[in-house]
Parts: structure tokens; sequence; C-alpha cells
């Protein structure tokens, strides 16, 4: 396999592995939505404004979701380039 194929593959697992993340931070933001809902409905907290709430967890969504794909497209690259030296060498 090509490097170029290599790096694109790692590529495309760096974008999965961004979705993925993503999505569970903003899954998260729906639970604590619905959570702090309910307690409001219980008379223990305020109205939640889910703007806000969901706001908050798509910020933090794209800052963890940015870092470890990367962490993951860097180590493969990484990787290949010094797979590439190794050979040269």
């Amino acid at each position: 396999m090509s490097r170029r194929a290599l790096a694109v593959l790692w590529l495309v697992l760096g974008i999965a592995v961004w979705s993925g993340f993503y999505d569970i931070y903003v899954s998260r933001g729906a639970h604590e939505y619905l959570q702090k809902m309910r307690e409001h409905e219980l008379g223990r907290g305020p109205n939640p404004d889910m703007i806000g709430v969901m706001a908050d967890a798509q910020r933090a969504g794209v800052q963890a979701a940015t870092i470890w794909a990367t962490i993951i497209v860097g180590a493969g690259w990484g990787t290949i380039i010094l797979m590439r030296r190794q050979r040269e060498s």
C-alpha cells in the first residue's frame, strides 16, 4: 500500500474519531438538558435553557473531538514518516 493511501486512511480514521467524539458530547448535552428539566419539574432547580446547554455541549464536543482526531492523525502520519525514514536508512 502506498504512503499516500495510508495517509488518506489515517485522515479518514481521524474524521470518524472526530465525528464520534462530537456525537458523544452532543448526546451528553441532550441528556444533561433532560436531567435539568426533570429537576426543574420536581422543583429542585431553575428552568434550564436548552440553547445554552446545547451550545456548551457543542463547544466542548468540538474541542475534545479536535484534540483526539489530531492525536490520531498525527500518530498515524508520524508512523508513516518514521517508516519511510527507516526504509531509507
